[in-house]
């Protein structure tokens, strides 16, 4: 009787504990998310109703207003747009085959010195962005790279080190005995990377892309640091830009980052489960 008291006491703690716990977390997550839905409300009202008292969280007069403002103005939020297209797509494509080819070398190629040069370039994550970013400047304006896309989606495109350490964990994953049948059926080495290993870590390689997404579609230190003609502006300097022309509409700001935002939104929806199932598996193996 003595032992059956004892373990539902212990029970008992155990579900309060964790009651605490998930009520914590539901707390933070809501607090944080009042912004975002502040933001999108205010985007369908009229500027002189985003700050009235008590806040309408739903508008009792939507409008689309600010949102046609924002797209049919003085302002090019579309060719911003496409210019953010252009440059996170490309960043993308040479992110992909970077960091996986990088990966599958660093897991499961066999040359001299690799552990070595990939600790090298694990160093290279100690080395703050600051300290680069003259150097970079400098190399780009030597290149003629100044002004240009080019200048934001090269440091994507050739492969970041967190992008080659997640890959080469998830190709650690995979067993020796799957890559050793592969090459006694006559499949190359490229072969092997393209047709067995990719399809395999299909959830590290999405996350991969979310991530890499995230960073160059919300890159805004890149584009006040080369860019100079308004034309050409991405996403994250346009609504900046944007801000200061419709500094008191502030309706029409919020429908712009919901429209930056909206592909984001889109996407991690879509790779959720991958971005979860990488995390939890990536430091299984090293």
């Amino acid at each position: 009787m003595e032992n059956n008291k004892i373990k539902k006491q212990a029970k008992a703690r155990t579900i309060t504990r964790k009651s605490i716990i998930t009520l914590i977390i539901w707390f933070f997550g809501i607090m944080m998310f009042v912004p975002f839905l502040w933001m999108i409300s205010s985007s369908f009202k009229s500027t002189e109703a985003v700050f009235t008292y008590p806040i309408e969280w739903i508008p009792s007069n939507p409008t689309l207003h600010a949102y046609k403002k924002v797209l049919g103005g003085k302002v090019p939020f579309l060719r911003f747009y496409l210019n953010s297209i252009k440059v996170t797509g490309i960043a993308m494509i040479g992110t992909f085959f970077s960091c996986t080819m990088a990966g599958f070398a660093y897991a499961k190629l066999r040359f001299v010195g690799r552990d070595k040069l990939f600790l090298l370039k694990l160093m290279t994550t100690m080395i703050p962005g600051m300290v680069t970013l003259m150097p970079t400047f400098l190399l780009y304006s030597k290149m003629g790279l100044v002004d240009t896309h080019a200048a934001l989606y090269l440091g994507y495109f050739l492969g970041g080190t967190y992008g080659v350490f997640l890959m080469r964990q998830a190709f650690m994953s995979l067993p020796g005995d799957l890559l050793d049948a592969a090459k006694i059926d006559g499949a190359s080495y490229p072969r092997t990377y393209w047709s067995i290993a990719l399809p395999n870590v299909k959830a590290s390689w999405t996350t991969l892309l979310f991530l890499y997404f995230i960073w160059s579609w919300n890159n805004y230190e890149g584009p006040l640091l080369y860019l100079r003609t308004p034309a050409k502006y991405t996403l994250p300097f346009a609504v900046k830009y944007l801000s200061d022309q419709y500094s008191q509409d502030t309706a029409a700001i919020m429908a712009a980052n919901v429209l930056m935002l909206f592909p984001i939104m889109i996407l991690f929806f879509v790779a959720q489960k991958s971005f979860v199932q990488s995390l939890v598996s990536s430091g299984i193996k090293g």
